[in-house]
């Protein structure tokens, strides 16, 4: 054959058929001649015959196909048939507890499980030598039990609660199982709807199961299992069919309604009832789950459910624990929200922003504009939102695709804080929260229960009649039908564009006069949206509430306006001088600088008018309405004469004009005689003229240029006047603008809304400055009226107390007082105070029971949320509730006040009064009447409870907190000494501390450093008295400060020492082989704990062991990452099996990264968020810290592998005493790099490195040194002083002769002078001065302006004078400028030149050693007088006479002794006796010398070999012959570019809080 095929058929019954063949040509095996002699025609037709042929064997492939394809359906639906056939019935106990392992308690039947565990948390006693418990954590969780799944739901439970008391923990676990009694009845009870699917197989129901709502299965046998207690299972119980649930056509949600003791029987209960609702339909269902006035405490609420294709994701819990009335003020107002809006309420219900209470969810309802919901499901489409649809960036097109939109989506969401949800990306707004409904009762028309929720309050106050509000126009809000806010936005701005075009024709043009005179200081736009929409008298929802006291009507939509919304964002800018100029850079270009600025923008905001509401009257606005004869004109007419920037006088007009306003003389002129609100009117239209107009006709044409034509400003000045009259109710009946559609035709949209826009302003300026003048002039007016106003005041003063007043007041008038009562409250606070200056106790109750608080000034504000509450049972007992973070906490007290019982109830959402009953049916106690206890009966019951509970205290201790009232105490003393003045202060009296608690305190003291803190120790110890009393510390205690001083000590010591290991701190531990407090490198502790881990699980193994299982031990890690001090917390329980130290942190964060049911639980309690930084934070300890951690134990490894040898006193080589010395100085060196997270460490040293001889690993390190410096443009002299650091750019440098008679040779002496007399500019005789940055303004004559007239601040040497020296650096070199003569300057390239290098001791080594009492010294080749010039002094002298030790304090080297006469002798008999010694002193020495020792096995360092490379460097060089080419770079070089590199690194995380949960 000519081809070959490559088969890759295949066959999954029931699941794939893949038949698929590859053809391949292949030419080795193929024949064409034949073919190819034959016409192209004929090989065309062969090829379409083929073809034919190979379609139809395609199609018969393709017919075969349909069939396995149907053959396959079959195998999958008996597939599907076996796997429901083969789960098996799942095991239970038949409803009854059993254990399971040594913790687990179970309970379960065939639909419920409940499961719970108790453990002891336990310290290790060191007196009682045993673990003692301290606190008690239990863990429960109700799952369902359905057969054949890893799948189940959860119910309810705590994963984690922790007790201080075993009591406290077994009353709050038996509630738990009380309250979910119901649920193990029965051995298959019905199950929910919402858990139906977890009992299916394949869609079909597992047999013996029933779901709620549906009938029974056909022979719904379960099979028979063997329980776990032994017994056969009994028949599952008849189904209930619960009731249908009952839609209305305008419901939002339904609840389901059922009674506590129906829901636990075989017979039918609940009840679905719609919402919102009305009365009459609650009595229904409350009748029909036989709920009345005696039994109301059974009701609940069990169940949620929205109608299709309308979610509204508002969590059971929520539900459950609000009322019925709250539930149907919900739903009502739910009604007024828009489908975007509904959709943001999800989304806000999936975000970190949840509400947590009813309150605030129909709160939401009048605060959707504190939210932005945005079509974005990742920062990708966020980016493309706001690049291409928000509007919000102006980028041209064609730049766009370049624009990384997943970077722009993550900046924006990371700035705004935004919160991606599964609705869309959700954004919290500038907009604050108006707190409107929640804590408030619920509005009287909204209350559908006969049996009022336990929480509702007073009732509001009976609405006003509305006589105030005649027949409103109606309102038509702007209906907006897009979904996200620049959509919005867009719908608003284009209804305003049709609005201005439809605006002229005369009646409209009025409306919007009209519209804003009443909103003169809104925007055009606004007014306009305003008009547009016939608002007459708008404001928001908590201004119509607040200030006037109304309402807004159920159901009414709102008009929409615009609000400012602006935000932040960073832009490049080109950065400016001082002066305001661009500041240039050195490549000419404009240098740049990111700042951040203010955007505009504007968002959709909600007001209502005034028809839209209702209430109380309205009170008179503005100035009352003005008519042809005007009250107080003469007032009016003088606020307009200050308003006007002209003149007003009158006069006789021919021509029949009421007035003009003159250009050129500045004045505006009135008819006289004409009646007083024509002269207003009049007078307002040419004040217009004079604000708008007053341009002088006379001047240049370019000064006109902006000047509106005659109709323009006729339009503008009529329009204003209306307005104007419009807001002081001047008639205006007489006004028309039909002009205005003839005017405005043909003028473009900008043209007509800058107009509009002139007008508004122009209005708006004329309205408040006549506003401001009247409010003058009525002042004034008012001032002669105050006299008679005093009579009242006197009368109140006079008036008996108005306790008694009030106590007449009946409780039911008490409990009817709405807000109306606030005034008259106020009322009585300021009589009380006015006659006895204290409010008196019965205006107190009458202000609590109204809701509110009574300030110090006397005002009344608002209640807050009580936090706590009592009441008084029927049985005479009491109960005492508080808030807690988990819910609340209670206490339950008999008659006489003595605690009986009490505990916890972790439930939140409850309010005090649904707590209270809650906890008494958790005590199976009578929920009667709970009479409230309230303000001094309160007070008083809190009072008697203390009394009756108290326990006898040793003698007070009141602390030396107040002896010393706040000041410093002895701020200049040590520690030490401030705590023994402390401890002296604290016993002034009496002995209050034992002389061990004393130590301590002192240690304390000078660990820790805060007097504060040692204040608070000594406070606790003295109120303590243990010591005292028993003779011997508290044990807990001493571990307890221990540990802290250890921690103290540990946090300085990696603070001081940037290249310390880790420091492990016991603070307590269980195992008797560690001491609380106890310290140890990371190393060690990591071989330690591994020890201790596998000792104690070796014993535990062993038989007939009896001791206790774990040594728990907790831990403290401090060390230093990224630069940074830092620390880890963490506990291991030795025997475990974890491992070492490293192991357990690695193995504990692995688990918990994986683990499930932790993930569930933080998203659960935390939300997605906490989850996301609970994994950033175990992935930076898992890929970060772990590795960290086994570094310092590789570099710790290293070490005691190098110190080893030498200390053991083996013999070595030179090459491996250099070596293993190389390693020290590389652990050295590396662990303050590895503290600056530097993790991949140079190369560390090796042995080999070092078979090259020490003088050619000398001569490397000085030849890098060279290359380095000039590469840095610096003599090798200059880079070593500069700590090997080339200049970070250039600069230059100021050299002066030192003062002193050495220097007068060259001191103020011209260049040809040094040379006349034989001198040269040799640099060892200047000093450096001064070095600054060198940018290209400076040159040679602005430095000598500058070191002359204008000293830097820094600057320390004189002015600068002839034979000073200028160096510059730039471009890799350096020039040095000699200041000559006349300020002239000299290139003087000798300054650089070496001197002629002087023999050294070091240079002149023989190799030989001489050997004295006091050590070995190296023999040199110098006489004495050669030793006294380089600064050595006689030493000491060999026993034999022969060598003389010469030293200079630092280094000691032996030269041959010469003839000296008997008093020499004795002279250096007795130097040599005031300079004992021991050891060698050479600390310093020279490369030869270091050659020497490690030749003579010695120990040497190359911290010394790269020192004594340094100290050559400076000298001048020898010629040498020969230099060996280096290998590779030096340790030294190595290290030095691995420092280089961690500047590099980015800056330093955050510390770490806690590590371990």
């Amino acid at each position: 054959m000519s081809y070959s095929s490559y088969d890759h058929d295949n066959l999954e019954p029931a699941n794939i058929m893949r038949i698929e063949r590859r053809m391949y040509f292949e030419s080795g095996k193929a024949d064409l001649s034949e073919v190819v002699k034959l016409p192209l025609a004929e090989i065309l037709s062969l090829r379409a015959e083929s073809a034919a042929a190979e379609q139809e064997i395609f199609d018969r492939l393709k017919t075969q196909a349909a069939a396995w394809e149907e053959q396959a359906g079959r195998t999958l639906f008996l597939d599907k048939a076996l796997e429901y056939a083969r789960t098996l019935p799942v095991t239970h106990t038949s409803n009854q507890w059993e254990a399971q392992g040594d913790f687990l308690r179970v309970r379960s039947n065939a639909v419920y499980k409940m499961t719970y565990s108790i453990s002891e948390n336990t310290r290790y006693d060191s007196t009682a030598k045993k673990s003692v418990p301290y606190s008690w954590t239990l863990r429960w969780s109700i799952y369902t039990n359905a057969p054949g799944s890893y799948r189940q739901a959860r119910i309810a439970g705590q994963d984690r609660k922790v007790f201080a008391s075993r009591e406290e923990l077994d009353k709050y676990l038996n509630g738990r199982i009380k309250a979910h009694q119901h649920l193990f009845t029965e051995i298959s009870p019905v199950i929910p709807k919402k858990y139906a699917d977890y009992f299916k197989v394949n869609g079909l129901l597992l047999p013996g199961y029933t779901i709620e709502g549906e009938a029974p299965q056909q022979a719904a046998e379960l099979p028979q299992q063997t329980t776990g207690a032994g017994k056969e299972q009994p028949e599952p119980s008849a189904a209930i069919q619960p009731p249908e649930r009952r839609k209305l056509v305008n419901e939002v949600f339904s609840i389901f309604l059922d009674n506590r003791a129906e829901a636990q029987t075989d017979r039918p209960h609940g009840y679905w009832l719609s919402l919102p609702t009305t009365a009459e339909q609650v009595q229904e269902a409350l009748k029909e789950i036989h709920i009345t006035a005696d039994n109301q405490q059974d009701l609940f609420i069990d169940g949620f459910s929205t109608q299709e294709g309308q979610p509204l994701e508002l969590s059971e819990d929520l539900i459950q624990s609000a009322s019925v009335d709250e539930l149907n003020f919900l739903a009502v107002q739910l009604q007024k929200l828009d489908d975007v809006e509904r959709l943001q309420l999800n989304a806000v219900m999936h975000s970190p922003e949840k509400f947590q209470t009813i309150g605030q969810i129909i709160d939401y309802t009048e605060n959707t504009d504190c939210f932005v919901l945005i079509e974005a499901k990742d920062n990708r489409t966020l980016g493309e939102h706001y690049l291409n649809h928000s509007g919000l960036m102006v980028v041209p097109d064609e730049w766009k695709p370049a624009i990384d939109t997943e970077r722009l989506g993550r900046f924006i969401a990371k700035e705004e804080k935004g919160t991606f949800t599964e609705f869309g990306y959700l954004l919290r707004t500038g907009e604050e929260w108006q707190r409107i409904h929640e804590g408030q009762p619920v509005p009287e028309e909204y209350r559908v229960m006969a049996y009022p929720a336990p929480e509702a309050l007073h009732e509001e106050p009976s609405a006003q009649p509305e006589s105030e509000v005649q027949a409103p126009q109606p309102v038509t809000p702007i209906l907006l039908n897009s979904q996200n806010s620049a959509d919005r936005m867009k719908e608003i701005t284009d209804r305003l564009e049709t609005g201005i075009q439809e605006l002229f024709e005369s009646e409209r043009y009025k409306a919007y006069l009209t519209s804003m005179a009443k909103f003169h200081s809104y925007s055009f736009n606004n007014t306009l949206l305003i008009a547009m929409q016939g608002g007459q008298l708008v404001a928001g929802y908590n201004k119509w509430r607040d200030d006037f006291h109304r309402n807004v009507k159920k159901g009414e939509k709102a008009i929409k306006i615009l609000a400012p919304a602006p935000f932040k964002a960073k832009k490049e800018v080109p950065r400016l001088d001082a002066q305001g100029k661009p500041v240039t850079g050195k490549d000419g270009k404009p240098v740049t600088e990111v700042q951040e600025i203010q955007v505009p923008a504007f968002k959709i905001v909600s007001v209502f008018d005034v028809s839209q509401t209702e209430g109380e009257p309205l009170p008179s606005i503005g100035v009352e309405e003005l008519t042809g004869s005007v009250e107080r004109y003469g007032e009016f007419f003088k606020a307009l004469e200050q308003t006007s920037p002209v003149p007003i006088g009158f006069e006789d007009i021919p021509g029949g004009s009421h007035g003009y306003y003159h250009l050129t003389e500045k004045r505006i002129a009135i008819q006289e005689g004409m009646s007083e609100l024509q002269t207003l009117k009049t007078a307002i239209h040419e004040i217009a003229h004079s604000k708008l107009h007053a341009i002088d006709p006379e001047a240049p044409a370019i000064d006109q240029a902006d000047r509106p034509d005659s109709r323009t400003r006729e339009v503008q000045a009529e329009s204003v006047a209306y307005a104007v009259c419009q807001h002081y109710g001047l008639d205006t009946s007489d006004y028309s603008f039909g002009y205005v559609a003839g005017w405005s035709s043909g003028k473009d949209l900008k043209e007509l809304k800058a107009s509009l826009e002139t007008i508004r302003a122009t209005a708006h300026e004329l309205i408040t400055t006549i506003d401001g003048h009247l409010a003058q002039l009525q002042q004034q007016r008012q001032t002669q009226q105050e006299q008679p106003q005093a009579a009242p005041l006197e009368w109140a003063a006079e008036q008996p107390d108005p306790d008694s007043v009030f106590s007449k007041l009946s409780p039911e008038q008490q409990q009817e007082m709405t807000d109306s009562v606030k005034a008259m409250l106020q009322t009585l606070i300021e009589a009380d105070l006015k006659s006895t200056g204290e409010v008196s106790q019965g205006s107190k109750e009458a202000a609590q029971a109204q809701g509110f608080t009574i300030a110090g000034d006397g005002t009344l504000e608002q209640a807050e949320a009580p936090q706590e509450a009592a009441y008084r049972l029927e049985s005479g007992d009491y109960l005492y509730i508080q808030t807690s973070e988990t819910g609340y906490d209670y206490t339950l007290y008999g008659p006489d006040y003595k605690e009986l019982d009490g505990g916890q109830l972790d439930n939140p959402d409850l309010s005090l009064v649904e707590a209270g009953k809650e906890i008494l049916a958790i005590h199976e106690l009578p929920a009667g009447a709970m009479e409230p206890l309230t303000g001094d009966r309160l007070d008083g019951f809190l009072e008697a409870t203390e009394q009756a509970n108290a326990i006898p205290q040793p003698q007070a201790w009141n602390g030396i907190d107040g002896l010393l009232n706040g000041k410093p105490f002895m701020p200049e003393a040590s520690p030490a000494d401030r705590a023994a003045a402390l401890i002296e202060l604290a016993e002034k009296n009496a002995p209050r501390l034992g002389s061990e608690e004393r130590q301590l305190i002192v240690a304390y003291a000078e660990a820790v450093g805060d007097t504060d803190k040692v204040i608070g120790l000594i406070n606790r110890l003295c109120e303590q008295g243990y010591e005292l009393q028993n003779g011997q510390m508290d044990s807990f205690v001493k571990s307890e400060i221990e540990s802290e001083i250890a921690v103290a000590n540990a946090q300085r010591q990696i603070a001081q020492n940037p290249a310390a290991e880790p420091v492990v701190t016991i603070l307590w531990s269980e195992s008797p082989h560690l001491k609380d407090g106890q310290q140890m490198p990371l190393h060690e502790a990591e071989a330690v704990f591994k020890e201790l881990d596998s000792a104690r699980r070796h014993e535990r193994e062993q038989p007939g062991y009896t001791g206790h299982w774990y040594d728990k031990t907790k831990f403290r890690i401090d060390f230093t990452m990224q630069g940074q001090p830092d620390s880890y917390e963490g506990r291991q329980d030795f025997g475990d099996g974890d491992g070492s130290l490293i192991q357990h942190i690695r193995g504990y964060h692995e688990y918990y990264a994986q683990d499930e049911s932790w993930k569930n639980h933080v998203l659960h309690h935390e939300g997605p968020e906490a989850w996301e930084a609970d994994k950033a934070q175990r992935d930076m300890l898992l890929h970060e810290f772990v590795p960290y951690m086994e570094l310092h134990c590789n570099l710790a490894a290293m070490e005691q592998e190098a110190r080893r040898p030498l200390r053991s006193g083996e013999t070595l080589t030179p090459e491996q005493t250099a070596y293993f010395n190389a390693v020290l100085d590389y652990v050295k060196e590396c662990r303050p790099l590895l503290n600056q997270s530097q993790y991949h460490l140079p190369e560390p040293p090796q042995l080999s490195d070092f078979g090259q001889s020490l003088q050619d690993y000398k001569k490397q390190i000085e030849a890098e040194l060279e290359q380095e410096a000039a590469a840095a443009g610096l003599t090798v002299e200059e880079y070593v002083a500069s700590d090997y650091e080339a200049p970070a750019q250039p600069n230059f440098s100021i050299y002066q002769v030192p003062p002193g008679p050495e220097g007068r040779d060259f001191r103020y002496r011209s260049c040809e002078d040094l040379q006349a007399d034989g001198l040269s500019v040799d640099r060892k005789n200047y000093q450096l001065v001064y070095t600054a940055p060198l940018d290209k303004d400076t040159t040679l004559d602005e430095i000598y302006r500058r070191f002359n007239m204008e000293h830097p601040a820094d600057y320390k040497g004189h002015s600068l004078s002839m034979g000073d020296i200028v160096v510059f650096r730039q471009d890799g070199k350096q020039t040095a400028y000699y200041v000559d003569e006349g300020a002239d300057y000299r290139q003087v390239p000798e300054f650089f030149a070496q001197p002629e290098k002087q023999l050294t001791p070091d240079e002149c080594m023989t190799g030989e050693q001489i050997q004295t009492p006091r050590g070995r010294f190296y023999l040199t080749d110098r006489s004495r007088e050669q030793m006294e010039a380089a600064g050595y002094g006689f030493h000491h002298q060999s026993e034999d006479g022969r060598y003389l030790i010469m030293a200079n304090g630092t280094r000691a080297f032996a030269i041959p002794a010469q003839p000296e006469s008997h008093i020499k002798t004795a002279e250096m008999s007795t130097e040599q006796n005031y300079n004992m010694i021991d050891g060698m002193m050479n600390n310093a020495p020279s490369m030869e010398e270091l050659e020497a020792r490690a030749k003579a096995g010695e120990q040497i360092s190359l911290l010394d070999v790269a020192e004594a490379a340094k100290a050559e460097a400076k000298k001048p060089k020898q010629t040498r012959k020969t230099t060996q080419k280096q290998k590779k770079p030096s340790i030294r070089a190595q290290l030095a570019a691995a420092k280089e590199e961690q500047k590099k690194k980015p800056p330093a995380r955050e510390k770490s809080k806690e590590m371990e949960v």
